[in-house]
C-alpha cells in the first residue's frame, strides 16, 4: 500500500474509478426512486365511453393550503386522456364535463378511493 508523505493512503486509479461509479449509481437510484413513487399524486385516465365528442373536462382540487384547476380539451368518442394531478389519493376532486351536444355533467370523483392510477369512464 502506497502512502504520501503526510501518511494518507494513495488509492490506485482503478479503485478510485469504482468508488466513483458506485457512489454515482447510489445517488442516481435515490433521485429516481423519489421521482417515480406513487405517493407523488394521481395518474387519472378519463375514457370517453360515449358516442359524443367531449369538448372539455375541468378538474378542481385542493386542500386547505392551495387550490388547483386542470383542463383537458377535445376527447373523441372511444378515446382516453391521462391527466396527472398533484393531489393525494382518496381526497376526491370535482369534475365538470362538457359534451359537444351541449350536455354538461358535474360530479365529485374518487373521494375515499385510494387508487393512484384510476380510470374514469365518462358518458352523458
Amino acid at each position: 500500500m502506497q502512502t504520501r508523505g503526510d501518511g494518507a493512503v494513495i488509492l490506485p486509479k482503478r479503485k478510485r474509478l469504482w468508488v466513483f461509479v458506485i457512489m454515482m449509481a447510489w445517488i442516481a437510484g435515490g433521485v429516481f426512486s423519489q421521482l417515480f413513487t406513487a405517493s407523488q399524486g394521481l395518474a387519472v385516465t378519463f375514457h370517453n365511453s360515449s358516442e359524443v365528442m367531449i369538448d372539455s373536462i375541468q378538474l378542481d382540487f385542493g386542500s386547505s393550503d392551495l387550490q388547483s384547476r386542470i383542463q383537458a380539451f377535445r376527447i373523441a368518442a372511444g378515446e382516453e386522456r391521462l391527466l396527472l394531478l398533484n393531489h393525494e389519493a382518496g381526497m376526491g376532486f370535482n369534475v365538470q364535463v362538457n359534451y359537444r351536444n351541449g350536455i354538461q355533467q358535474e360530479f365529485c370523483a374518487l373521494r375515499g378511493d385510494e387508487q393512484s392510477e384510476p380510470v374514469i369512464h365518462l358518458r352523458p
